[in-house]
């Protein structure tokens, strides 16, 4: 074809194709914003037919951060195009991640835009996953530097606070510490965070038989982390711990073992008693991880308390010590003075 054969009604033709086959959401808007045409992708991604999107204003298809934005730039014809991000909401409710590239024309006396829509979703989720890693990992730096810095007696309200951390991290309702007693025949709630219109249940949770958990008990000697994202779904083999979940409105819970020198000294764990819920696997690492911060500060708060009791033994005995020669010398005094007689 020959170029002065292609007359406008054909580029025409062939430009209107173009946005046909487009991979990309393509809409024209006019002075008001309202939508005069969407290509096919558009009308695929979003949802709607040509006929249900064609009048419509921009707010339908932009959340109204987006939108409000995209009316400031309208008229901005100074600069050939701006991009925007806002969420793009498809007809059936769902939000998409976008980018949209907002192209003013004046078009026969009227202001016209252009808007090419690219579904960023898969970066955005990927820059979530990134920055909630990055989270994660000041987490447990900030939490093994602590307790690094406290003293024995002051262990025990860093892991309440850390408890805190924890669950509001994971968006748990609870956050709690078990401690399995020397004797291997009973545990107790030591450490508990709740959030705000959570009822505690540490109180309630103390000399807990652990034949009562048989189920639980089995797998945490195991050393197994325990997820649980549906109580309600737990078998027969769990019957009791299910009776004890439901007694506390738990709907979900995580659990990591306390492990020290091979030995099971208890478990860190989580609930969610609002409403069920899955646990990610990075939220089960932080809570794995978070255990064996825990129970080094516990086992070096014992080991502070052992040394500190041997200092208390060795302290009595030098006093012991001090009170006999002081007896003695006074014996010796007396005897002195008897012999001069």
């Amino acid at each position: 074809m020959k170029k002065n054969e292609m007359t406008e009604s054909f580029l025409n033709k062939l430009l209107l194709y173009s946005l046909e086959v487009s991979s990309d959401c393509v809409c024209w808007v006019d002075e008001h914003t309202e939508i005069v045409y969407a290509n096919t992708t558009a009308c695929r991604k979003l949802g709607y037919s040509p006929d249900e999107i064609t009048g419509r204003k921009i707010d339908v298809i932009l959340q109204s951060a987006g939108a409000s934005q995209l009316k400031k730039l309208f008229g901005a014809a100074r600069k050939p195009r701006h991009r925007v991000e806002s969420g793009c909401v498809l007809k059936n409710g769902d939000i998409v991640a976008s980018e949209i590239t907002v192209i003013p024309r004046k078009i026969e006396n009227h202001q016209m835009a252009c808007l090419i829509i690219r579904d960023i979703s898969c970066a955005a989720r990927s820059k979530a996953v990134l920055e909630r890693r990055l989270e994660l990992e000041d987490v447990v730096a900030g939490m093994s530097s602590r307790f690094i810095k406290s003293a024995p007696d002051e262990i025990d309200g860093e892991i309440n606070r850390s408890l805190e951390q924890l669950g509001r991290f994971g968006d748990a309702d609870r956050a709690y510490i078990f401690l399995i007693r020397p004797d291997g025949l009973f545990m107790d709630n030591t450490h508990e965070w709740c959030a705000k219109g959570i009822e505690p249940q540490k109180k309630n949770l103390q000399n807990c038989w652990l034949d009562d958990f048989p189920w639980w008990m089995k797998r945490l000697k195991r050393l197994e982390t325990i997820t649980i994202n549906d109580v309600e779904k737990l078998t027969a083999a769990a019957s009791m711990e299910k009776s004890v979940f439901k007694s506390q409105d738990i709907k979900s819970l995580l659990a990591a073992p306390l492990v020290s020198g091979a030995y099971l000294h208890g478990f860190i764990g989580f609930d969610a008693v609002r409403e069920k819920r899955e646990w990610p696997d990075g939220l089960v690492k932080l809570l794995k991880i978070s255990g064996e911060i825990i129970i080094t500060a516990l086992e070096r708060k014992r080991s502070g308390i052992v040394i500190q009791n041997k200092i208390e033994d060795l302290q009595k005995v030098a006093d012991m010590a001090v009170k006999m020669k002081l007896e003695i010398f006074s014996l010796k005094s007396k005897l002195a003075k008897f012999e001069k007689k």
